[in-house]
């Protein structure tokens, strides 16, 4: 079975904290951290999606700008060319784009407005899930409870087959 985004949305919800793109780098630090998050969309004025802000950006922000990383706002450090999804997206696409583009947290827009955020984590969470019951389910199926194992053929009698025994 193929997953796809609102499978993760369903058990996670689609509750997503985001920054504006004016908000100072520490207030945004301190939001990630209040959170326990990696990573946060950045929104306009008008909420419309215009980059991600994440921990590793804010990092480098210092290492590159020091103590001056206190002028900088979100809008400063955000990665503006970042991947997208939605809902109907399977999740190995999803996993494709966060690998090729070296992310880990994708927003997901439907009509062009943010509906959710999907993180590494969420997939790892999900496909440990998907690896654990089919795990169960091959068991089941090997040792012969609640699902249709192959059962042995029972031991055909002779009288069973039209022979008389003697």
């Amino acid at each position: 079975m193929s997953s796809h985004v609102f499978h993760i949305l369903a058990q996670k919800g689609s509750t997503v904290i985001t920054v504006k793109a004016d908000d100072p780098v520490v207030s945004v630090a301190t939001t990630l951290t209040q959170h326990n998050i990696g990573g946060a969309p950045v929104l306009d004025p008008d909420e419309h999606l215009i980059g991600m802000v994440s921990e590793k950006g804010i990092v480098r922000a210092l290492s590159q700008r020091g103590a001056d990383i206190s002028t900088l706002t979100a809008k400063d450090i955000m990665t503006k060319d970042m991947p997208t999804a939605t809902p109907d997206d399977s999740i190995y696409d999803i996993a494709c784009r966060m690998t090729y583009s070296r992310t880990r947290h994708v927003p997901i827009l439907e009509n062009e407005k943010l509906v959710g955020l999907i993180s590494i984590g969420d997939i790892v969470k999900l496909r440990a899930e998907n690896a654990e019951q089919e795990a169960r389910e091959l068991q089941d199926y090997v040792t012969g409870s609640d699902h249709a194992a192959v059962q042995p053929p029972h031991k055909v009698l002779p009288t069973q087959c039209g022979e008389k025994q003697s």
